[in-house]
């Protein structure tokens, strides 16, 4: 296995993730793909641009969310393990799997959090979805 894709989504269940995927990636010497991705944010309201303070924050979003994936980039470097990251926006189990298959991934790492009955039948998960989807097998990293 020498491709890992790694999901984040900067919950408390991230720091779970990484230690994991550090695992897995020294145990077969595993490049990783750290991914974040944003469900889009639409730029307009109603049939005008929003307004300026708007895209300021964005912009300072942004670039709190490559902060901290390039220390998460840091983390496994520390450890000897290449990694790099990637932050897209899209439809979050479309663009996990879309990623995981350009990457090459022979393996998904993320995390699930423990939602009521409700939302998972509403709503339903992330990590359930990527199970659907993915040609490759996902390591599900429970929240505790």
């Amino acid at each position: 296995m020498k491709k890992i894709l790694v999901a984040v989504d900067f919950s408390d269940l991230a720091t779970l993730v990484l230690n994991q995927a550090s695992i897995q990636a020294r145990a077969f010497e595993s490049e990783i793909l750290i991914l974040h991705v944003e469900a889009p944010v639409p730029s307009f309201i109603g049939n005008e641009i929003g307004p300026p303070v708007i895209s300021e924050h964005m912009t300072e979003e942004i670039e709190r969310i490559k902060s901290d994936l390039d220390a998460m980039v840091r983390f496994f470097t520390d450890q000897g393990i290449n990694s790099s990251y990637e932050f897209d926006q899209g439809p979050v189990i479309d663009t996990i799997v879309e990623k995981a298959n350009e990457f090459g991934a022979e393996m998904i790492i993320m995390g699930a959090h423990n939602h009521g009955f409700l939302y998972r039948a509403f709503i339903g998960s992330t990590s359930s979805g990527v199970i659907k989807a993915s040609s490759c097998p996902v390591l599900i990293i429970p929240e505790k």
